[in-house]
């Protein structure tokens, strides 16, 4: 009798390829996180790979390269299916074709117009064995920012908070550094690591004068003995402030120069009092974009126009440490898809602390939904709660 735990082989092998994708997590946008692993004819793995940034070799290629002429008669694994139109790069399928494998198991299909199932198909058709939604769940879990983007036009938005057992994000002055311990602001970096972009309001900002950078060292994302390319240097994660009147001042950390590819970008009204101002206030690397004044919302922006907008950015994924007036704007607009909720075991018991969810709209219990809890993780003395919103 074979055991509870027991997988196969093609299961081990593809959430491998799900392991090598998420090496790549923050990076690749606006493309797909993708793993490959070849083996050969024996049933040997002889190449892996990921696809580390857009306009860079996909996976297949990676693993290909490295397999050699070994991957004839072998079996190809890959975890998103495999592209059949010419982008940045050529096709992968056409190299899938030519490097002779007899077989592709292959985790998610791929929904971009230009391929969605077209990949499936020029695999068939020229004789490989193609089998497709192994993991699936997990796949789909994982491009979940992908999916998004590419069937909504709108990037996946990650709403953290760090919270104390009454709810409270700070206390009634504003300070709220630390509620939660080093090792739940630790894994903060890691999430903004993996991020396209970091949002925040402009209270937020101005009370915390936050710098929004990503303080982890390199090996500390991608381990040394999986990085593809030793010369490669992560793309910083997009800084977003929504800061309708332009009240940040432009010496604010927020707007320290970084890496020239770190986009800095401030959402504000279109007014022109506020666009007179801005090009000569704010630092060159700053984009100033304006949107429309929300009509339920008084003087707040159209946050669902500032997202649209991310996406024609090529920002898939963004990640919201704002306050909790963002948070209640976000949640009563249906744009969260997912909650990071640090939870301290602290108590300020005070009514006029800070709450995390500031929202206006008059609900009963009825009227919620509950949230599908991912994991629960302890950090220290604290709790994360990763939940879903919305299912990718």
């Amino acid at each position: 009798m074979a055991k509870v735990d027991e997988i196969s082989d093609d299961e081990r092998y593809m959430r491998r390829c799900l392991e090598l994708a998420s090496r790549a997590e923050g990076q690749t946008s606006p493309n797909p996180l993708v793993g490959c692993v070849v083996l050969d004819k024996n049933g040997l793995q002889v190449g892996q790979g990921y696809h580390a940034r857009a306009g860079e070799s996909h996976a297949e290629v990676y693993a290909l390269d490295m397999a050699g002429e070994a991957a004839k008669g072998g079996t190809l694994y890959c975890s998103l299916e495999p592209c059949c139109h010419h982008g940045r790069t050529p096709p992968c399928s056409d190299r899938v074709i030519k490097s002779g494998v007899s077989r592709v198991v292959i985790g998610l299909g791929d929904p971009n117009p230009k391929v969605d199932g077209g990949g499936i198909k020029a695999l068939r058709d020229a004789g490989i064995e193609v089998e497709c939604g192994l993991l699936e769940k997990e796949c789909r879990f994982q491009n979940r920012a992908f999916l998004k983007a590419i069937t909504k036009s709108m990037p996946w938005v990650s709403l953290k908070m760090a919270v104390t057992l009454d709810g409270r994000i700070a206390d009634r002055e504003g300070h709220s550094q630390w509620i939660t311990g080093e090792g739940a602001r630790d894994h903060v970096m890691l999430l903004r690591s993996q991020s396209d972009a970091i949002m925040i309001g402009a209270a937020t900002a101005l009370a915390d004068n936050a710098s929004l950078t990503v303080r982890l060292a390199p090996a500390d994302v991608i381990p040394p003995e999986c990085s593809q390319n030793p010369d490669f240097e992560r793309i910083p994660p997009a800084k977003v402030l929504l800061d309708p009147t332009l009240s940040l001042p432009p010496d604010a950390r927020l707007f320290d120069p970084l890496p020239q590819e770190c986009r800095t970008i401030i959402f504000c009204l279109d007014d022109q009092q506020w666009l007179d101002r801005a090009p000569s206030a704010y630092p060159s690397h700053v984009e100033v974009m304006p949107v429309a004044r929300a009509e339920a919302e008084g003087g707040s922006l159209e946050l669902a126009a500032c997202l649209r907008e991310l996406h024609k950015r090529r920002i898939n994924r963004v990640i919201c440490e704002g306050g909790g007036r963002l948070a209640g704007q976000l949640l009563a607009g249906g744009l969260v898809d997912e909650l990071y909720w640090f939870v301290a075991p602290k108590i300020l018991g005070d009514s006029q602390a800070r709450p995390s969810v500031a929202g206006e709209a008059h609900r009963r219990l009825a009227d919620i939904a509950n949230y599908r809890v991912v994991a629960h993780t302890v950090f220290g003395p604290d709790i994360l709660i990763h939940a879903l919103v919305n299912e990718p």
